[in-house]
């Protein structure tokens, strides 16, 4: 029998993962190459110039010289004058019409007649007319953008008479470069739907004209005897502060459909803190402002302050009248005091060395120290001179360090 014999097995050496290990060093270097960056890395900002003003905002209620206008046709008003158009006495302003699918009939005419004479413009132009292909080129840049910023604030009206005019330049660019050279077909197609409209309209049931000589507005908002300046006299702090308050209490009656403003000058009333009357006081000219944080101003004169206790009502009268004006009622307003400009540098860039205010800014990677005198500030920001002999002060254009560790005049970044 023949003998068996096996051959004994040498175990395997198990070998070592050394992935898991590699991966974390490459993790700790990362890391302190990144600690090291940042230890170094500074944040800045230019330096340029701004401003900020010395102001106080409140809420208000304007108050305007106006006559309601009424009708009693019944019917849809269509309107024939722009809102906040200017309008002389006997002008025609709008017309009632039985439904508003005449008024939507109306609305598609009048695009449609537009379209209409902007085709006929640019047939002109096959003609033998001069087109500037650099202006237009302009005109469509900005009417995309302004049809974008009108949808998105749901203004489709408007951007759908901006689309009109954006086809208009369009077709104009088709003319010179030679896409187009006959627009005859259009044009009978725009007739033909043009009069399929005139002829689908009613007759108007009743034609309105002005009857005063003034700023024409679309609507009314209830407040037109209440908001006047005399009223606001009679008020205590309580009972005007609940008219500013109020106002779904106040609305429209049925048969207005517009109103003239008959005078240019306009108040604004509005509450303030007794404090404030040492700054804004009778006879004192500022300028205010209806569009918060606009930074657009007209002049006003404080007409009254009447002591209130705590309070004090403050009329101010102005004597432009804009389209926010005619169209404002209760409003967040802004009184401007003074408005200090300058360069613009946030107080978190602010550093103090050896008693000295001032900034770090970097140059060529290399930190220096500016000095800063400051002539006005808020709760996040100074103003400081844009122009100064000194040379160790911060200049416009300068990269102020607005965050970095360890800074010191003449540190290396």
């Amino acid at each position: 029998m023949e003998e068996q014999t096996t051959e004994r097995r040498q175990p395997r050496r198990k070998k070592k993962n050394w992935i898991p290990l590699i991966a974390l060093f490459l993790g700790v270097y990362v890391f302190l190459q990144m600690y090291l960056m940042n230890a170094n890395g500074v944040d800045t900002v230019k330096a340029l110039e701004g401003y900020i003003n010395d102001s106080v905002v409140s809420q208000g209620i304007v108050c305007r010289e106006e006559s309601v206008l009424t009708h009693n046709t019944g019917g849809v008003v269509d309107y024939l004058v722009d809102n906040g158009e200017r309008v002389s006495k006997g002008n025609l302003i709008a017309q009632a019409y039985p439904t508003y699918s005449d008024i939507e009939k109306l609305i598609m005419l009048r695009s449609r007649q537009q379209n209409l004479d902007d085709v006929v413009t640019a047939q002109s132009y096959i003609d033998g007319g001069i087109l500037d292909m650099s202006q237009t080129r302009k005109q469509l840049t900005n009417q995309l953008s302004t049809i974008a910023s009108l949808s998105g604030k749901g203004d489709y009206i408007s951007a759908i008479n901006n689309v009109n005019s954006l086809t208009f330049n369009l077709n104009k660019i088709s003319v010179a470069t030679g896409r187009t050279n006959d627009f005859s077909q259009a044009v009978s197609q725009l007739e033909s739907e043009i009069n399929a409209l005139k002829s689908g309209i009613s007759q108007p049931l009743a034609t309105f004209n002005s009857l005063y000589t003034g700023y024409f507005i679309q609507s009314t908002d209830g407040y037109e005897s209440i908001a006047t300046v005399s009223e606001f006299l009679s008020y205590s702090f309580e009972e005007g502060s609940e008219i500013i308050n109020s106002q779904s209490v106040y609305r429209p009656q049925p048969n207005e459909y517009g109103k003239i403003i008959t005078d240019y000058k306009w108040n604004l009333c509005t509450y303030i803190d007794k404090a404030l009357t040492e700054t804004i006081y009778e006879g004192r000219n500022l300028k205010i402002s209806l569009d918060v944080n606009s930074n657009t101003f007209n002049k006003a004169t404080v007409e009254e302050v009447v002591d209130l206790g705590d309070k004090a009502l403050v009329v101010l009268e102005c004597t432009v009248m804009d389209k926010t004006a005619a169209e404002a009622r209760v409003t967040d307003c802004e009184i401007l005091f003074k408005q200090y400009t300058g360069i613009k540098i946030p107080k978190s860039a602010i550093h103090f060395v050896d008693g000295q205010m001032g900034v770090y800014v970097n140059f060529s990677n290399v930190v220096h120290f500016r000095k800063i005198s400051p002539v006005f500030e808020d709760d996040n920001y100074v103003i400081v001179p844009k122009t100064t002999s000194e040379t160790n002060e911060v200049k416009l254009y300068d990269s102020i360090i607005v965050k970095g560790r360890n800074l010191y005049d003449g540190k290396y970044l």
